[in-house]
C-alpha cells in the first residue's frame, strides 16, 4: 500500500502555503515541496470570510500542482490544517472549506486538526511534537526541538518520548508587527535593522513582566502578544525603533531560553521555522543557550517541517476526515 500525502501548512506569520508530498511506506520520504504566495492583503487581513476564501484557493491550486507534477502517485489524502484565526484551549477557528478542496480535488481531506485533538484531551497546539518524536527521537538522546513561526513552541525528547511539548513565547509576530509598522516590509530581513540597535531594559522587562505568569505546558493565541505589545506604547514613544526591534528580538529569544532551562539544558537544540532566517535572532538564541543550537536544513527542509507534520498526522489519522 503506498502511503503518499499531500502536508499543507500556512503560519500564523502567513508568510506563504507551504506544501509537500511525502511517503511513509518504509519511513519518512520527502518526495517534492512547493510554496504559493497569499495576494497582498492576505497577511494583514482581518475578514475571516477573505481568508477562508483565500486560503481554500490557494491550497486547491498547490494540491493540483503537486498532483499533475506526480500524476504516477497514488495520493491516499490532503492534510488541510486551514489558517488560524483564534485559539484557545476550548476551541479552536481555522479559516478555510475542506469540503471545498475535496470536491475540487477529487481526494480526501483531512482538517480540523486542533478541535479534534481538544476533543481527546489535548490542547490543540502545539500539533507539531508528535511529528517531531516520530522523526528525530532517538534511544538515549535529550534533544530540545523549537519551531520559530509567528509563535515559538518547543518539543523535549528523552529518547522515544515527548517529555514536554509547549508554546513557549512570541517568535516572528511581534518582530514581523514592528518591520510593517516601521515600512521596512514584511518582516525584518536577516534581523539587520534589529541589529543596529540595543536591547532597552525597561521595555524588555514590562513585557517579560507580562509573560512571567503563564506555564507550561500550554497553547498561545497569537492576539494575546499583540495585546501586551500594544500595551507598552507609553514605553516605546522614548525608545528608538532599532532598539524596539533589538528588544523584540531578545524577547523571543529569552523565552526560547526559559524553556531550554525549564528541560534542564538539553546539550542538543534543533529549530526549525521562519525564525531560522532571522540570523540576529538565531546569534543571540545561541549565545543564551550556551550549547549545540543547528536548524534542520541537513535532516529536513525547515520551511517544510510544520507541512510534513501535518501529512504525519493525516497518515495517523489525527483529524476529522472530509471525503
Amino acid at each position: 500500500m503506498k502511503n503518499f500525502y499531500i502536508g499543507l501548512m500556512s503560519g500564523t506569520s502567513r508568510d506563504s502555503l507551504d506544501a509537500c508530498l511525502v511517503n511513509f511506506d518504509k519511513g519518512f520520504q520527502l518526495i517534492d515541496t512547493a510554496t504559493i504566495e497569499f495576494s497582498k492583503d492576505y497577511k494583514r487581513s482581518e475578514d475571516q470570510d477573505f481568508i477562508g476564501k483565500e486560503i481554500t484557493q490557494k491550497s486547491i491550486e498547490i494540491v493540483n500542482f503537486l498532483r499533475k507534477k506526480w500524476p504516477e502517485k497514488n495520493i491516499k489524502a490532503v492534510a488541510f490544517p486551514g489558517q488560524t484565526i483564534s485559539h484557545t484551549d476550548e476551541y479552536s477557528i481555522q479559516a478555510g472549506n475542506p469540503e471545498e478542496i475535496n470536491m475540487e480535488t477529487s481526494l480526501p481531506i483531512y482538517a480540523d486538526f486542533r478541535n479534534f485533538d481538544i476533543a481527546r484531551g489535548g490542547r490543540g497546539a502545539p500539533l507539531v511534537p508528535e511529528f517531531h518524536k516520530y522523526f528525530f527521537a532517538k534511544e538515549g538522546v535529550s534533544q530540545l526541538i523549537f519551531n520559530i513561526g509567528g509563535i515559538s513552541n518547543g518539543t523535549h525528547l528523552v529518547g522515544n518520548t515527548i517529555s514536554e511539548a509547549s508554546d513557549v513565547g512570541p517568535g516572528n509576530c511581534l518582530l514581523d508587527l514592528m518591520a510593517k509598522n516601521l515600512n521596512i516590509g514584511d518582516f525584518d530581513k536577516n534581523g539587520d535593522t534589529a541589529a543596529k540597535g540595543k536591547s532597552n531594559i525597561r521595555l524588555l522587562n514590562f513585557l517579560l513582566e507580562k509573560l512571567e505568569h503563564l506555564a507550561y505546558p500550554r497553547a498561545d493565541d497569537i492576539s494575546f502578544y499583540y495585546e501586551i505589545f500594544e500595551s507598552s506604547k507609553n514605553f516605546q514613544k522614548t525608545v528608538s525603533s532599532n532598539d524596539i526591534l533589538c528588544t523584540l528580538v531578545e524577547l523571543s529569544a529569552l523565552k526560547i531560553k526559559d524553556f531550554h532551562v525549564y528541560c534542564n539544558s538539553p546539550d542538543i537544540v534543533y529549530i526549525h521555522g521562519g525564525g531560522i532566517y532571522n540570523a540576529f535572532l538565531m546569534r543571540r538564541i545561541k549565545n543564551l543557550l550556551g550549547v549545540s543550537v543547528e536548524t534542520t536544513e541537513e535532516l529536513i527542509d525547515s520551511k517544510f517541517v510544520e507541512a510534513a507534520a501535518f501529512a504525519y498526522l493525516a497518515y495517523k489519522e489525527r483529524a476529522h476526515l472530509f471525503k
